[in-house]
């Protein structure tokens, strides 16, 4: 009862003082005697150390006081500090749990790399491999390293700041992974991206597949070859993987036509234009002179002519379907759809709209998650800085 605890807590230090007492003082020497004699050994006097002390090894009395709880003062021993089983279990369960929320956004990507055909083709699997086998690999090293804490460590470092060391370890880890994975991928889509929109005929990455663009516009422009569906039951046609099936895959999946086509005029506009060369220098004074006037105009008066800018808009809209000619897209070859877009212009967006956001978003996490292990470690520090009222020993 808490009515006897002031009893007990007097008696535990009573039967403490006897026991050092006991053992501090030696026993009479006998007269006679030459030679103090030695110290006893009787077990009801001494005390093993208490990593080897047990229960009935304890004395009952020291000093002739009932000591029989003075056992229960002794400190605990290490099995008893540990930390429980379930307690152990949860911690790792969180943990593991916490490690695969923060890599399900890598994961998700890279798998979507694998899946697109575009980032496949010119780049290959390596980097989104690479990136799942980082994910998976701290997740089974931060399990692995949570359960030879727990089991092989000393039972005093089994605390909660340990466990947040380790968190903020292994938070750091991945992001650095991420941000080692996020710049050859961003620079991967950036070379893609110049090489189809300004070198597809001619840089070492698009010239192989503008070859066979142009061998099979050739089959396809055949007589006997551009009323078919598709170029595929054209004479002369044979597969040539991966080439013939990443084209084919671009026409259906992007709608195009045309892998770095060289856009060609219409026969039938070129003598209009070449005829009207020699009235551009005379229209162009015509356009000066309207200019002139309208200004003069509208510098005397205050009352605006609409005529001449209507005519001037005429004129200019006439002069630009001069310079602007229709441009001729080449059919397609794998349907008869002869899309109006192409094929290494779409390419090239998405590559860049695509396995670029991934670099720039993989790069952005790992920074993320580096700044909130290093935020974290510091709230930890000032923690331990923070003045405590100091505890009161007399209890």
């Amino acid at each position: 009862p808490l009515s006897a605890w002031p009893h007990n807590l007097a008696l535990g230090r009573g039967c403490a003082w006897a026991h050092s007492r006991a053992m501090s003082q030696p026993p009479p020497m006998s007269r006679g005697s030459l030679s103090p004699p030695a110290y006893t050994t009787d077990p009801q006097y001494s005390t093993p150390p208490v990593f080897q002390a047990s229960a009935s090894q304890r004395p009952s009395t020291i000093g002739g006081l009932n000591c029989g709880g003075y056992g229960s003062l002794a400190p605990r021993q290490e099995h008893d500090l540990k930390v429980p089983a379930g307690t152990r279990n949860v911690f790792i369960a969180i943990g593991a749990t916490l490690i695969l929320l923060l890599c399900v956004v890598p994961v998700w990507n890279a798998l979507a790399l694998l899946q697109d055909q575009n980032y496949v083709f010119w780049h290959g699997k390596n980097l989104p491999v690479w990136m799942l086998g980082l994910c998976a690999w701290v997740f089974v090293v931060f399990v692995l390293t949570m359960v030879c804490f727990f089991k092989f460590s000393v039972p005093q470092a089994q605390t909660e700041q340990t466990v947040m060391m380790m968190a903020n370890i292994f938070i750091t880890l991945l992001g650095l992974a991420l941000i080692l994975v996020s710049l050859p991928l961003s620079r991967q889509a950036t070379d893609t991206y110049t090489n189809l929109m300004h070198r597809c005929d001619y840089s070492p990455e698009t010239h192989r597949l503008f070859e066979y663009s142009q061998v099979l516009h050739n089959i396809r422009n055949a007589p006997g070859c551009a009323a078919k569906y598709s170029v595929e039951e054209c004479d002369g046609y044979q597969d040539a993987a991966p080439y013939t099936t990443f084209l084919k895959s671009m026409e259906s999946d992007f709608r195009c036509s045309g892998f770095c086509y060289q856009h060609v005029k219409r026969d039938s506009e070129e003598p209009a234009a070449v005829a009207q060369e020699g009235g551009n220098a005379s229209k162009g004074d015509d356009v000066a002179a309207a200019l002139l006037l309208f200004r003069d105009r509208k510098s005397k008066t205050l009352q605006a002519d609409h005529t001449a800018p209507q005519a001037l808009l005429g004129m200019a809209s006439s002069a630009k379907k001069i310079h602007n000619p229709v441009i001729d897209f080449p059919p397609t070859l794998f349907n008869n759809g002869n899309y109006k877009a192409s094929c290494d212009g779409m390419a090239a967006r998405d590559i860049k709209n695509f396995a670029g956001d991934v670099s720039y978003q993989t790069f952005y996490q790992g920074i993320y998650l580096v700044l909130i292990a290093i935020t974290t470690s510091f709230l930890k520090l000032i923690g331990f800085c923070v003045h405590r009222e100091p505890v009161d020993k007399n209890y």
